[in-house]
């Protein structure tokens, strides 16, 4: 629990160091609070890194810890399959890498995934609900697509997703079967598809949108209510003080009451030299964006589980994107991959047009071991964090950034 005596009142300046969806967030929930706020991205422009080019997907219900139950019984079928939707590159990990595997290993058991399901089904439920708020309080819908459609490939992988599914609805998740014969009922789009489905799972609430634009929209607004942001400047280091803590820029230091570590995988370099552990592994992903979608744009969006592969219509393009590549901090694209994702979108979607190679995207995610977010103070007085929400950045940013807000100001949170 964050000591009241150093809690930060409105008016006090918060150092927020990131700039994509989540540090994004966080400087518009604190500038709506009150709170003086400036904000560092070491890119040149927002959401330059993992918020970029991702797929889209604010998940309301399909927003799940990438470690399940359903992950053991793939494996030894992964290792026979080329569209296996992750790839570990052993010497690349390093330590670190491992640890975070032989961690995740435990979430693997259905008691402990039903847990962290359970925790980040909350989180997730309350930051939908900001969401919403903040669409309303700047006039724009930042996710205007609605409804996601998982397909399943074999009946073995649809038969174990109704399952684990029933054992979800305690939770609250809403979502529905689908059988293979209504599936062209919810996408006629797929008519024409080199594949047919086993079957599906229908998530009415999940949404869709372009997560740069909505980074871009939460940048406006927080420029023009106070916020100092610094687009360009990377931090070297974080300097905590005596009721202080700077910021140490190559253009020198800044200084504030606190400072959130909202950076991404970058978080691990600035956390590591105060002595705060994070238990956070880089995991790439790849995107691919075709300039014509086959879905329209109203949706829904699809994914394929059995390849983890999520297919989103953003007005006139469609984003693809997928895969988990362990490979330490490397953030190269690599051809083999972008690939798969091509020839996926090809199984649903024979007429695609070529895509330009300059559309290609890769970025590293910063996964937890159990799928939730590490938030809220550290054992360094002023220093919070707001990182490893892998896959669900966009999901999480909103709700994430009121409770690292409310640990700032020496709030209880639930």
């Amino acid at each position: 629990m964050q000591d009241p005596s150093s809690a930060t009142g409105p008016g006090e300046t918060v150092l927020i160091v990131g700039g994509g969806i989540v540090g994004l967030a966080q400087a518009y929930v604190l500038c709506r609070r009150g709170h003086a706020v400036r904000l560092f991205e070491s890119g040149s422009g927002f959401a330059g890194k993992a918020s970029h080019a991702n797929g889209g997907h604010l998940s309301a219900d399909s927003g799940a810890p990438w470690v399940s139950p359903a992950v053991l019984p793939e494996l030894v079928h992964w290792l026979f399959d080329r569209h296996r939707p992750l790839s570990v590159k052993p010497l690349a990990m390093g330590l670190a890498g491992w640890s975070w595997l032989l961690s995740a290993r435990r979430h693997l058991r259905l008691e402990r995934y039903l847990e962290s399901r359970s925790r980040l089904h909350a989180l997730t439920e309350f930051s939908v609900t900001v969401w919403q708020r903040i669409e309303s309080e700047i006039v724009s819908p930042l996710a205007p697509g609605q409804g996601v459609l998982s397909l399943y490939r074999s009946p073995r992988e649809w038969d174990r997703a109704r399952g684990l599914l029933e054992r979800e609805r305690s939770l609250g998740i809403q979502a529905e079967p689908v059988a293979a014969g209504e599936v062209a009922s919810f996408v006629p789009e797929l008519a024409t598809a080199k594949v047919r489905p086993a079957g599906g799972i229908w998530y009415p609430r999940d949404r869709f949108g372009d997560c740069r634009e909505a980074a871009s929209r939460l940048a406006g607004w927080v420029g023009s209510h106070g916020g100092v942001l610094h687009p360009d400047t990377p931090v070297l280091a974080i300097e905590p003080g005596d009721g202080s803590v700077r910021v140490r820029t190559r253009d020198g230091l800044w200084t504030g009451r606190a400072v959130v570590i909202a950076a991404g995988v970058d978080s691990l370099r600035l956390a590591r030299p105060l002595g705060i552990p994070l238990g956070l592994c880089p995991v790439k992903g790849y995107t691919r964006t075709y300039p014509v979608s086959p879905l329209a744009r109203r949706g829904p969006a699809l994914i394929d589980h059995s390849r983890k592969i999520v297919l989103t219509p953003l007005g006139e393009i469609l984003r693809v994107a997928g895969m988990a590549e362990f490979t330490g901090f490397d953030d190269r694209l690599e051809p083999r991959y972008l690939a798969r994702l091509h020839e996926t979108a090809m199984d649903w979607f024979p007429d695609l047009a070529p895509v330009p190679s300059t559309l290609d995207w890769a970025c590293l995610r910063a996964m937890t071991a159990d799928g939730l977010p590490l938030l809220g103070s550290t054992r360094v007085r002023g220093v919070f964090v707001n990182t490893g929400h892998g896959p669900l950045g966009w999901t999480l940013a909103a709700g994430t950034a009121e409770r690292v807000a409310d640990a700032i100001e020496g709030r209880s949170s639930p």
